[in-house]
């Protein structure tokens, strides 16, 4: 009996060792053959007790560069949790205080019983921007934090009570930018190069929005591009530099430990309403124990890191351009870290549709998104939210079913028993769908 255990033991631990040498190799070998077929661009990084494990790029940027382990990716909202430890680094350095109403720092503003703590947990109650400037701001114009600040103050939009549930909503971070600018007397980018990128050595890493002021001004402003605002979601950065971060989150060289509970410490909230919802960061109970991850999304962008700080292990993955794949190639990724089963995702194929279906589908259909154009131009189907002037393709995936380009949404057009098209939306989704305008 006792030699049956001692085997089988032998065996269990050969098995993790042959995983443990094996996984890499097999995750390299899954990747390359994704990146041959168009199917995976960008940077993953994984590290376990300190010590990077696999770190590789593949495949090339939106403007075809090719991606290099050294090349800055915009990671969108994984960026939430910079802005984050700037305001906590003011504070610890007692320059404010997180009970602060934002009026002190906004008189302007109508909301009253707001602090920075509920704009760092997102229950602050406020109101999302983006349909308010669509509709009140110069859309030829760069609209900044500045200006939207201003136009919160014309516009005085309503709010619900602060503190009361979480709303995941970009205003607040886009608010807290503003001040770490105001009480650190530094531009917001140079506050993040000095205080966070140069002490973590993050040497690929920036703060995007003053190169794009640059940018937009020779290329053009519109409705598609005029909001640039600092704080939420416009940091680039590397699979690498993300793990000297959360390598320096383990030490104190950006926050005490104290502040560290604050960091990853989740809002007090009224019995029955729940958050997972930290400083720039959310919280899971899993497997492996606690999860301290964001993700970031944009156009054609997928970012996320991902810390199991129970086993020291980071996962970062940041997927670009070929953006309509990136869930089922993290499930590889991940899957073959853990040694499960997996599958390769395949190329996805245009559907050879009937223009002749186009002209029952188009009009206007009031959705959850608000009032939506279809409309149809050289043989080929576009969606156009109101009131943004931009259209994008809409791509068939069978009669009624369709796809954009880099987006792993899909859309359908709903029919009735007699083939009629009674509403637009979310694949599946029948019960939300948007109906035709009359």
């Amino acid at each position: 009996m006792l030699r049956k255990h001692f085997l089988f033991l032998c065996c269990l631990l050969i098995s993790s060792l042959s995983h443990s040498q094996n996984w890499t190799i097999e995750l390299d070998k899954a990747l390359r053959q994704l990146d041959r077929e168009s199917l995976f661009d960008g940077q993953v990084l994984i590290a376990e007790a300190g010590t990077i494990k696999y770190v590789t790029s593949f495949g090339e940027t939106m403007t075809g560069k090719n991606i290099k382990d050294e090349t800055p990716l915009k990671v969108y909202s994984v960026g939430k949790s910079f802005t984050a430890l700037a305001i906590l680094q003011l504070m610890e350095a007692g320059k404010l205080s997180l009970e602060d109403p934002i009026t002190k720092y906004f008189p302007g503003l109508p909301y009253t019983g707001v602090t920075i703590d509920h704009l760092l947990h997102m229950t602050s109650g406020l109101p999302r921007i983006l349909a308010l400037a669509l509709n009140e701001a110069d859309t030829s114009q760069i609209l900044s934090n500045k200006g939207l600040i201003q136009l919160i103050q014309e516009q005085q939009p309503n709010a619900a009570p602060p503190g009361q549930s979480f709303s995941y909503n970009n205003t607040n971070y886009y608010l807290l930018a503003s001040i770490v600018e105001q009480v650190s007397g530094q531009a917001f980018d140079a506050y993040l190069t000095e205080r966070i990128f140069q002490v973590c050595g993050m040497l690929n890493s920036y703060e995007s929005i003053p190169r794009i002021f640059n940018q937009l001004q020779a290329q053009g402003i519109n409705a598609d591009n005029f909001l640039q605002a600092s704080g939420a979601g416009s940091v680039f950065t590397t699979a690498y530099d993300l793990y000297l971060y959360d390598q320096a989150l383990y030490g104190e060289q950006l926050l005490t430990e104290a502040s560290k509970k604050i960091f990853f410490g989740l809002p007090d909230l009224p019995e029955g309403n729940y958050s997972n919802y930290a400083c720039g960061w959310r919280v899971e109970n899993s497997e492996q124990g606690t999860v301290y991850y964001h993700v970031g999304d944009g156009t054609a962008m997928r970012a996320s890191i991902q810390r199991f700080v129970d086993e020291q292990k980071t996962l970062i993955y940041l997927h670009t351009n070929s953006n309509i794949y990136h869930q089922q190639v993290y499930n590889v990724v991940r899957n073959i870290w853990e040694g499960k089963p997996y599958e390769l995702p395949k190329l996805r194929q245009v559907y050879a549709i009937d223009p002749a279906l186009f002209p029952k589908y188009i009009g206007a259909y009031e959705s959850q998104f608000g009032i939506v154009h279809i409309s149809t131009e050289n043989g080929k189907l576009f969606l156009r939210p109101d009131p943004i002037p931009g259209k994008e393709e809409l791509i068939p995936a069978s009669d009624t079913t369709f796809y954009f380009k880099d987006q792993n949404l899909e859309w359908e057009f709903f029919l009735d028993e007699q083939g009629a098209v009674i509403g637009f939306g979310i694949k599946g989704d029948r019960e939300n769908m948007g109906t035709p305008k009359k």
